[in-house]
């Protein structure tokens, strides 16, 4: 993608919620791949008027200042040896920018969440004239607004964005799978955890998300993998990570990590065979020998 193609993209994937000005360049400095141009004061003007001039760009002020968006790197502690996310402290939890506000049944089509969907007010011709042309520079409209105006993408880039280049733009998706996926995009390359999904963001029973969830998968828009977290009291948790296609990267389970061990220990054994107490000794990594105590 070239850097206005970027700039769009990351608009769309912000979801109905849209994203104020501060939040979009935060957005643009953590892309992958990485954004091709210096986010300086004249870049930033230039991307602005991209955005105020594209008819598919709509400009909301919400009742109140938008929150800082703050991004976490969920694989930033994994361990490389057993694929194990190793959680050695407590979760800092941070507030959620946009908690889940589902749209149901639109009768103009929109889908997806959105907090102040009727509160916020339409100034979109304050900043361009019905000409696509600017009616105002980046530095006096966030003068003006500041972190109340929020930027929103239309629903078919938002959904193109979602099912990517390969999907049909005519599936009909119900409004809370649609929630899901609208969810998975905004979280980019991290992913979701099902069980986040079903006990913090929706907070619905496990049974309605997995549901909803078999619909995405069924019509190929997510991918799904093992994930495991070993809390600071050495307990694990398991849950499924679930990614949108476009996202997709094969972040290796524990069991795929012990499986090719284990081909390979027996590659170099005669007849590649062993006794399952050799094996099990030989598995074991030392850290797991000091916890242990072996």
């Amino acid at each position: 993608m070239d850097a206005l193609e970027s700039l769009l993209d990351e608009v769309a994937l912000e979801g109905l919620d849209g994203l104020c000005l501060p939040a979009l360049w935060s957005r643009l400095e953590s892309r992958s791949p990485p954004f091709p141009l210096p986010l300086e004061p004249y870049t930033q003007e230039f991307l602005w008027r991209a955005l105020v001039t594209h008819p598919g760009i709509s400009f909301y002020e919400e009742p109140r200042e938008r929150p800082d968006l703050q991004l976490q790197d969920r694989y930033e502690e994994i361990d490389l040896e057993t694929g194990i996310l190793e959680s050695r402290r407590d979760p800092v939890t941070l507030e959620d920018v946009y908690p889940i506000h589902m749209i149901l049944e639109n009768k103009d089509g929109i889908q997806g969440s959105c907090r102040y969907f009727k509160e916020r007010k339409d100034i979109t011709s304050s900043i361009r004239t019905k000409c696509l042309q600017p009616r105002c520079t980046m530095v006096e409209a966030f003068s003006r607004w500041g972190k109340k105006l929020i930027i929103v993408a239309s629903q078919d880039m938002r959904y193109r964005a979602l099912i990517g280049l390969e999907g049909d733009p005519d599936l009909k998706l119900p409004d809370f799978s649609y929630c899901i996926l609208e969810r998975l995009g905004r979280s980019r390359w991290q992913g979701e955890l099902q069980r986040d999904l079903h006990t913090t963001a929706f907070k619905v029973d496990a049974g309605k998300l997995h549901y909803h969830r078999k619909i995405l998968n069924k019509n190929g828009l997510i991918t799904m993998q093992s994930h495991v977290i070993r809390l600071p009291t050495g307990a694990q948790q398991h849950s499924i990570l679930l990614l949108l296609n476009r996202f997709h990267v094969d972040r290796r389970s524990k069991y795929d990590i012990l499986m090719e061990k284990l081909s390979m220990m027996l590659s170099t054994r005669a007849n590649q065979i062993e006794t399952l107490g050799k094996l099990r000794e030989e598995l074991v990594s030392p850290r797991a020998r000091a916890r242990l105590g072996c």
